[in-house]
């Protein structure tokens, strides 16, 4: 019901804000155009009152001095109905594309994007945290709550809590299980990958329809004698340029890279899921930890493995009294 509910109203919302994009008054949207409109009237009512030249000198000169301003000149590029095309356009195109819940959250799938990835830290503490508890079960030791509570990793925690502590689990089972978490979270990863990466497509669409928009209120401001509107040419021009830019800055700029970094955040974490995933499995095998050594190094980066076999083997040297 809900993503019947999602669908209507993405089709409801993006026609809507069509229609405001070519109802809504230009100088109410844009700042820019508000203060030519003013200049516009405000020099007509000058020349309607036979004004001094010097008043409709010190007018244009206070427009003038506008327009090179850098708060005139910022003002040409941010427009109200051309956002409300392309952003609101393209986000009731997710709500019609993706479940109701889903197109909700994505302004917390892109949030995800800027948390921080698992850096080498993470990995290094699992490795150690892994050799360390595989001497402790190959000299048949058991692992106390405490230390699995000081693990930090909290996958790791919660995997050692269910399966090497108790003990109960076999070894097939925790291949299929942690699988299992591994491919689920591969599976609703994507889910918010695939979203970000159709508001990407979505965006420079709807920057076209609001150009086409554009291009139909400036051919409708000219006049049948021949004549034209400025300001409405100017208005129908912001529409038709703006819409065009917004739509590509936040598809290139913002929703695609997101992506992007979402991708390598979420193959990071797999990463590191794969390598605990052989670590329990060699907890539960009871392996010596020069064995998992071997195996859980290649899940390092390449700097990093280099430093820890340097270090292991300079303990070695100094265990033989080298």
């Amino acid at each position: 019901m809900l993503d019947k509910i999602g669908t209507l109203l993405g089709m409801l919302m993006g026609a809507s804000l069509v229609i405001f994009g070519i109802i809504w008054p230009d100088h109410l949207s844009n700042y820019y155009m508000y203060q030519f409109r003013e200049f516009e009237l405000s020099l007509e009512a000058l020349k309607v009152s036979q004004a001094p030249i010097e008043e409709i000198q010190a007018l244009k000169a206070s427009f003038k001095m506008f327009q090179e301003s850098w708060f005139g000149s910022i003002s040409r590029f941010a427009d109200l109905k051309s956002l409300l095309i392309v952003l609101g356009g393209s986000y009731a195109a997710t709500l019609i594309a993706f479940r109701f819940g889903d197109a909700m959250r994505a302004i917390l799938f892109i949030a995800k994007a800027f948390l921080t990835g698992k850096s080498d830290k993470d990995f290094l503490e699992v490795y150690h945290t892994v050799i360390s508890l595989c001497e402790k079960r190959a000299n048949k030791e058991l692992i106390t709550d405490e230390e699995i509570s000081a693990v930090k990793n909290k996958d790791l925690q919660n995997w050692l809590q269910d399966f090497i502590a108790v003990d109960l689990v076999s070894e097939e089972m925790i291949e299929e299980i942690v699988r299992s978490e591994i491919e689920m979270y591969n599976y609703r990863s994507f889910e918010e990958i695939d979203m970000l990466e159709f508001m990407g497509r979505a965006a420079p669409a709807f920057g076209m329809i609001g150009t086409v928009v554009g291009l139909i209120m400036m051919l409708g401001s000219v006049s049948g004698e021949g004549g034209a509107d400025i300001a409405g040419l100017m208005g129908g021009m912001a529409v038709a340029m703006i819409t065009t830019l917004y739509g590509v800055l936040l598809s290139q700029l913002i929703f695609l890279p997101i992506a992007s970094k979402r991708f390598q955040l979420k193959e990071t974490q797999v990463l590191l899921m794969e390598m605990i995933r052989e670590g329990l499995l060699y907890l539960k095998r009871r392996e010596l930890p020069e064995t998992a050594a071997k195996d859980l190094v290649i899940y390092l980066p390449p700097k990093l493995r280099k430093k820890v076999m340097q270090e292991e083997q300079a303990a070695m040297g100094q265990g033989l009294g080298l």
